[in-house]
C-alpha cells in the first residue's frame, strides 16, 4: 500500500528540495501537490494521507487559511507540518491554533525534514499495525 504525501505549495523550488529525497528514501510512496484550493479538493483524500506540508511561502493563497481549510472542511486528522515565512510569535501561534501540528522555520536542512518523516511515517505505520 502507498504512502500518501501532500504538499501544498506553489513554489517550484519548496517541493523540487523534498520530493526527490523523499523518492529516494521511502519506497511506494505518493506524493500530491497543491497549488490551489481546487487541487486540495481534487487531490486531497482526507482518509487516506499520512502527512501534509504546507509551505509558508505561498503567492496565491493564505498558508494560514489553507491549514484552516485542511482541518474544518477537508477533515484532514493526518499531521500537517507547516514551513512558515514569517516567525512572530502571534503568526505561529495562529498557525497552531488553527491546526498546524507541527512548525518548521525556513531555512531548514532538507536532510533533516526527510529522517523526521520518515520517522513519523514509521510511527503511524507501526501504530496502525496494533
Amino acid at each position: 500500500m502507498k504512502t500518501n504525501i501532500t504538499i501544498v505549495s506553489d513554489e517550484y523550488l519548496f517541493w523540487n528540495l523534498i520530493i526527490p529525497l523523499l523518492s529516494s528514501k521511502l519506497q511506494d510512496i505518493r506524493i500530491d501537490i497543491c497549488k490551489s484550493i481546487q487541487e486540495i479538493d481534487d487531490k486531497l483524500d482526507a482518509g487516506s494521507c499520512k502527512l501534509v506540508i504546507v509551505d509558508g511561502g505561498m503567492s496565491r493563497m493564505s498558508s494560514i487559511e489553507v491549514i484552516q481549510y485542511l482541518r474544518l472542511k477537508k477533515g484532514v486528522l493526518s499531521p500537517v507540518w507547516f514551513f512558515p515565512e514569517i516567525q512572530t510569535n502571534a503568526y505561529i501561534y495562529k498557525a497552531y491554533e488553527m491546526g498546524a501540528t507541527r512548525i518548521l522555520n525556513k531555512p531548514f536542512d532538507p536532510y533533516q525534514v526527510i529522517d523526521e518523516i520518515m520517522t513519523l511515517i514509521g510511527q503511524q505505520t507501526y501504530k496502525s499495525a496494533v
